[in-house]
């Protein structure tokens, strides 16, 4: 699925595998919520400028996609959404 932003840019997001979400695009620019858990610092939610902000609990059917948010996964080229399907 192609989603293209205010700004003009565009996001990537495909199942992967895991059955989670790959998210490819510019994230030079981007917002980040974090919990620390267990001296660990958790993403709660990322929003890249322009759009889209995405966060845990956020239904993915806006996306075309089933499931729920529970967390995310920084891959050094993308981010992982990791969704419950329940």
């Amino acid at each position: 699925m192609e989603y293209k932003n205010r700004y003009g840019l565009t996001y990537h997001f495909d199942h992967n595998d895991d059955g989670n979400i790959d998210w490819k695009g510019n994230f030079r620019y981007t917002r980040f919520g974090f919990d620390e858990i267990d001296d660990k610092e958790i993403i709660n939610f990322i929003d890249p400028s322009g759009g889209p902000f995405i966060r845990v609990g956020m239904d993915m059917s806006e996306f075309g996609f089933e499931g729920t948010v529970t967390g995310f996964v920084n891959h050094k080229d993308h981010y992982e959404i990791v969704i419950d399907k329940e």
